[in-house]
């Protein structure tokens, strides 16, 4: 199809993008252009063309980024377009750069057939902004549910505060992102969700407009091979080395690292032969470092620090046999499903957005979440008895390999462009 033919699809997202010493060309973290990749190639083929609009900052850090690394793209070549919208940081920022947000918006949504929305920035999200400006017009408004839920996350935060006019007024906007959710959920065309617990969550407005995926940040490029499948079973079953095991994200409290390094302490105490490789950076980096020592682990805990997203770290993961994923927020990690893919058996807290797909396939094991003698008894077991666990290695492959985030973008775009198409005709 022509380009100038095709149906205009536009992505608002929080994620950053970032200025380039080249005209044209720009900064974006490793993982928000994987998904970028993904989602162009899915419009593209559904006969639409992606128009992307995020803020702009300058310049921009890989902790800001929202991946591991940095990469420099010209738009164009990678086939989408570009709307560059002002950055914000705070509240304040937020106040002075709001004008411009919607002025930058509305050009945007005024040639768009389809307009995508979804629940993340912060500390004010776009999509409230964006909302009103893409209704009428015979525009699909698509609204995206991503794999964090973050209403738990925001009444955190605000339950955090010691002020009680800040704990006040931050439960206050809680609220009112709620009944937002709610409302977009009810206006939308189509409402794509990535997590089960916000179908669960908003089931008295769930309607057939309504669609759910499971998370995925699964491509070709990192689904283990079948054929490589017997060598990495044949090193998980041989007891004469450490199984190892694997961390990988923003080392913050939330994600539970402290709590993996204890549990590997409980268990190796009993006899268990483990290592593990800590991949990435955070707040709480330098505590979980001192934590490992203070517990004598430091020949056993490896931390590798902040390695790209793609290649690099595909083949270090690959290097292990067992993913942790321990998220004390009832986000989805794409590390559920990467971990599949790799080939390395997951072991994840409980967690209602994957509980039912981890359990229904057989493809990991389930600890209950924040328990560390749990996780430490199955870390024990899991080293003594691998046998089982090249089982939820299977399972895991086979799952993973239908489930990826080529055919997830394709299934949402096509919903959409079809849509957009049959009210244009």
């Amino acid at each position: 199809m022509n380009r100038t033919d095709a149906i205009e699809y536009l992505l608002v997202n929080h994620s950053p993008f970032g200025t380039s010493p080249t005209s044209g060309r720009f900064v974006v973290g490793d993982m928000w252009l994987s998904d970028l990749r993904a989602q162009t190639k899915a419009v593209n083929s559904a006969g639409g063309r992606l128009v992307v609009a995020c803020p702009l900052w300058n310049p921009l850090p890989v902790q800001e980024s929202g991946s591991f690394g940095l990469a420099t793209i010209d738009p164009r070549e990678e086939g989408f377009d570009y709307v560059p919208l002002p950055p914000y940081h705070s509240f304040g920022g937020w106040l002075r750069a709001r004008t411009r947000a919607r002025a930058s918006l509305a050009r945007a949504v005024s040639t768009a057939a389809i307009v995508h929305l979804g629940d993340g920035a912060h500390p004010v999200p776009l999509d409230q902004l964006a909302w009103p400006l893409a209704a009428g017009g015979g525009r699909v408004r698509a609204y995206v549910f991503d794999g964090a839920e973050v209403l738990p996350r925001l009444q955190a935060h605000a339950d955090s505060r010691r002020n009680p006019a800040k704990r006040a007024a931050l439960r206050w906007l809680v609220r009112r992102r709620e009944a937002f959710f709610r409302r977009a959920i009810r206006e939308a065309d189509l409402v794509f969700a990535h997590n089960a617990a916000t179908v669960k969550r908003f089931r008295d407005v769930w309607n057939e407009r309504c669609h759910f995926f499971d998370r995925s940040f699964v491509t070709d490029e990192n689904l283990v091979p079948l054929d490589r499948l017997p060598a990495r079973e044949a090193a998980l079953l041989d007891r004469s080395r450490p199984l190892r095991l694997a961390v990988a994200g923003r080392q913050l409290k939330m994600k539970g690292t402290d709590q993996v390094l204890d549990a590997m302490k409980a268990a190796m105490d009993r006899g268990a032969n483990l290592e593990l490789d800590v991949y990435g950076e955070g707040e709480d980096l330098p505590a979980f470092k001192a934590q490992a020592q203070s517990l004598g682990l430091g020949a056993r805990v490896r931390f590798h620090g902040a390695v790209p997203y793609g290649a690099e770290i595909f083949a270090r993961l690959a290097g292990s046999q067992m993913m942790l994923v321990t998220n004390l927020t009832p986000e989805i990690s794409r590390n559920v499903l990467l971990a599949m893919a790799l080939g390395l058996v997951l072991v994840a807290y409980q967690n209602p957005g994957t509980d039912d797909l981890v359990r229904d396939h057989g493809a990991g094991l389930l600890v209950r979440a924040g328990s560390v003698d749990e996780l430490a008894r199955t870390l024990l077991e899991a080293e003594r008895d691998r046998a089982p666990l090249v089982t939820c290695l299977r399972n895991a492959r086979e799952l993973a390999s239908r489930n990826t985030l080529e055919a997830t973008h394709q299934r949402r775009a096509q919903l959409a462009v079809d849509l957009a198409r049959s009210r244009r005709r």
